[in-house]
Parts: structure tokens; C-alpha cells; sequence
């Protein structure tokens, strides 16, 4: 009687269903692949056996189990053992024998594999055959069962599946339940945002003085300079950056926070540094905000800009330093030309409308999950924005 008669005689699967072995991920490791079509098959485990006759120490049966179980076709990697790779191709390694997989299936049935030594160190090394490309490829490897795990008989495996898909439904839905509970909290925080900057956008440009004069914001405060830092802050982390900033260009004529200044201070200065921390979903910092309706009135012809911001990669990834591109708007129209944009590399965030021609539009700084960077970034921008600057 043949080995397949014999194996099918053992509850092996019947029909389309093939199981095999690839290379793996990296070396070291096996791949381990089934295929079929319907009827569907489960597969809950595969079981490596290493037998020699020459050969004194044996090599402890290794089980990985798919948790939850494969029902549709699959290739996965599987890491093997120390002593499994000892066996194969260590100093005493076996001359002769071979390696056994036991794929356990539902309603207790078995697919059983025998390899040649030679092939399966050819696995081992990376090299060999390839799974069907049909195959689905798992990105994650399997590591050995833990003695629990392990020592799950072939009837229990139906229930683990299903517990652990219990577990994971479980999981998904309290990660999706907290997706949405941080999306309403960023809506409601926007929202609160516009209400607050449409509050200040009212204010009528003339403003009153504490002493009740009338105050035209039209007119400059600061005497003309060569190079001035200008920021909004709300939390103090950009302020602290402009800082920075201040400290490594040196030349530095004005450090001002615009509320402290008239929109028309902008437009005394011949190199305008302006920084902005990009807030809630996208949106400019309150007091940009305020104040930008006045700006876009404003001529800067002539002058040179430079632009640093703030965001978070991780916490707004889609709006990453968004409010960069509004900001930088009414100063280009206005006439003043782009200086300091800076590259995308090493940062990690999904979309930004602060990107031109592939570079970000002046310097990004993220101290929320890079902040170890951002000195060796303030120096090197700042050393750029000279050069193109003239500082």
C-alpha cells in the first residue's frame, strides 16, 4: 500500500487540500503553507519531528499552533529551535534520517509530510522553493507553543480557536469604540477652537487701549530690523523652539509672541522667522488665527520668510503640521519669498498639506514622539535659512 493510501486510511484530508514546506521569512526559519479550495479546510497546528538513527541526542518535538486557526489558504514562517537547527546542521549534526510535519486539521484528521535532511537544511538557509503564490503570507512568524498551549489535545484546538477570535473580536471592538471617542473629543475640541478664533476675528481692527484709547493696529510698533522671530504658542512649546532658534542664529533683532505686537510689526523686518504649533485636526494656533484676516491685508514685498512648526505624527498623523500651509499663504501673496524648506525624511505621520515639491515648507518639529531630534534639527535649519537668508 502506498504512503499516500495509507496516510488518507489515518483521516487525512481527501481532495484539493495540499500542505508543504518553503523557505521562511529569514534564515533559521521554515515556512509552512496549505492551499485548497472548497469544501474549506481548518487548520489549527503543525507539529516538527526530527528522527535519525546515527545520531545519540534527540531533538524535543517543536508545536506551533495558529491561533486562531488558518481557514483559508496560507503560508507562514515558523521559528525553529536551537537544537532543531543543532540537528540539522551543527557540529554533531545527524548524517542520515528526517523531518516529519503533522499539520492537525479539524474533526481530528492529519496531513503527514517526511522531508530529506538535505531539503530541509536547503529551507533552513533560505533557500529552496517557494509556497504557491495563491497562498496567503502571514506577516507575523510563530514562535514554539508554550507548555500550555502545547499540551492542548487535537479535540481542544476547535475551542482555543474560537476563544482566541473571541478575544481578538473583543479587542477590535474596544480598539473601534476608542477610535471613535477620540475622534468626537477631537471634533468637539475643533469646534471649540473655530468658535474661540471666529470671537477673535470679530474684534474690530482699531482695538481699545486699558485706558480706553483707541488703538490702530494698522501702524507698526517696532522700528525697522534685518531678522525677527515671530510665534504663537499655547502651550509653550513652540515658544521654547523659537528660543532656540534665537539662541543659534544669534542675529536676532526681535523674539516676539504676536500678541504682542500689531500685525503691521510683520512687515518692518526684512527676514520674518514666523513659527506656528498646528493645532487640534489640522487647524492654526488660536492666536495666528486672530490675527491672520489682518495679515492677508498686508504687503510683503521684498521681505523673505522662513516657517517652523509644530505637530504630532503619531496623535494627527493625517493632518501632520497642517497649519504651516495656511499660515505661510497670506505671506506669499503678499509677496515675500520662501526660504528654509527642509526635508521629509525621518519623520513619521501619514499626510500634510505643509509638503511643497517634496520637502515640508520650513522646519517641523515633533517633541510629542521625536523630540531627541530637535536640537540637531534647529541647528541645521538654522544653518540652511542663513545661507539662503543672508543672515
Amino acid at each position: 500500500m502506498s504512503l499516500l493510501k495509507k496516510l488518507n486510511l489515518c483521516g487525512t484530508v481527501q481532495g484539493p487540500a495540499k500542505f508543504g514546506v518553503s523557505k521562511g521569512d529569514e534564515p533559521g526559519h521554515l515556512g509552512v503553507w496549505g492551499i485548497w479550495s472548497e469544501p474549506s479546510v481548518e487548520v489549527f497546528r503543525v507539529v516538527v519531528k526530527a528522527h535519525s538513527q546515527d545520531r545519540a541526542m534527540t531533538v524535543p518535538t517543536a508545536s506551533y499552533t495558529f491561533a486562531p486557526s488558518k481557514e483559508q489558504s496560507f503560508i507562514q514562517s515558523i521559528e525553529t529551535s536551537q537544537e532543531f537547527k543543532q540537528f540539522l546542521v551543527g557540529s554533531d549534526r545527524a548524517q542520515t534520517g528526517q523531518v516529519t510535519l503533522e499539520f492537525w486539521l479539524d474533526n481530528n484528521r492529519t496531513e503527514t509530510l517526511n522531508y530529506t535532511l538535505p531539503e530541509v537544511i536547503k529551507y533552513l538557509r533560505g533557500k529552496g522553493s517557494k509556497a504557491p503564490s495563491h497562498a496567503k503570507t502571514s506577516k507575523e512568524y510563530l514562535v514554539q507553543d508554550t507548555l500550555v498551549v502545547a499540551s492542548l489535545a487535537h479535540s481542544e484546538l476547535k475551542a482555543y480557536s474560537e476563544k482566541v477570535k473571541a478575544e481578538i473580536a473583543e479587542k477590535l471592538r474596544k480598539a473601534e469604540e476608542e477610535r471613535k471617542r477620540i475622534e468626537e473629543e477631537k471634533k468637539a475640541a475643533l469646534a471649540k477652537a473655530q468658535a474661540e478664533a471666529a470671537a477673535k476675528a470679530a474684534k474690530p481692527a482699531a482695538q481699545v487701549a486699558a485706558g480706553g484709547v483707541p488703538v490702530d493696529r494698522s501702524k507698526p510698533t517696532l522700528s525697522p530690523a534685518k531678522t525677527a522671530i515671530f510665534f504663537g504658542s499655547s502651550t509653550g512649546n513652540t515658544a521654547n523652539v523659537a528660543e532656540m532658534l534665537k539662541k543659534e542664529l544669534g542675529s536676532v533683532d526681535y523674539l516676539k509672541n504676536i500678541t504682542d505686537i500689531h500685525p503691521a510689526d510683520l512687515t518692518v523686518v526684512e527676514n520674518i522667522i514666523i513659527g506656528i504649533p498646528t493645532w487640534h485636526i489640522g487647524e492654526l494656533q488660536d492666536d495666528w488665527a486672530a490675527m491672520l484676516p489682518e495679515v492677508k491685508a498686508l504687503s510683503f514685498t521684498g521681505k523673505k520668510v522662513a516657517l517652523f512648526g509644530l505637530g504630532d505624527g503619531k496623535g494627527y498623523a493625517d493632518t501632520y503640521v497642517d497649519g504651516m500651509a495656511e499660515l505661510l499663504e497670506p505671506f506669499e501673496k503678499g509677496g515675500a519669498k520662501l526660504c528654509g524648506q527642509w526635508p521629509t525624511d525621518s519623520y513619521e505621520f501619514k499626510k500634510s498639506k505643509a509638503i511643497r515639491d517634496g520637502k515640508f515648507l520650513g522646519l517641523v518639529i515633533d517633541v510629542e514622539n521625536q523630540d531627541n531630534l530637535t536640537d540637531k534639527r534647529v541647528k541645521s535649519w538654522v544653518s540652511l535659512i542663513q545661507k539662503e537668508m543672508g543672515i
